[in-house]
């Protein structure tokens, strides 16, 4: 059997990441070092001063080698809302290619 792809995946670490951004609470530069262009381009367009913080660890499903479907529960200003992102490995790294708060 193939080694898995390093690094392996961080799943919290690559969520806190955005997370933290969306809520303005680090660059937006940094989305382009953990998602594709067209997904970091519409993250940082959505980038607001607020208080997210994940309920539980993410929950982290694996259709194929090199993909993965990330899941993962928000509270956000006394709000609960879900987080569904797919993560690809190229390169040598893991990058965003979907990631969706659904609110």
């Amino acid at each position: 059997m193939p080694e898995p792809p390093s690094p392996p995946l961080d799943a919290a670490r690559l969520l806190g990441v955005v997370l933290e951004v969306l809520d303005g609470r680090r660059a937006a530069r940094l989305l382009r070092e953990v998602a594709v262009p067209p997904v970091a381009a519409r993250l940082a367009g959505a980038v607001q001063a607020r208080s997210t913080r994940m309920v539980r660890a993410p929950r982290v499903c694996r259709p194929a080698r090199f993909v993965a479907e990330v899941s993962v529960t928000v509270r956000r200003e006394g709000r609960v809302f879900a987080v569904a992102a797919r993560v690809e490995h190229r390169g040598g790294r893991w990058w965003f290619t979907s990631f969706t708060v659904l609110e």
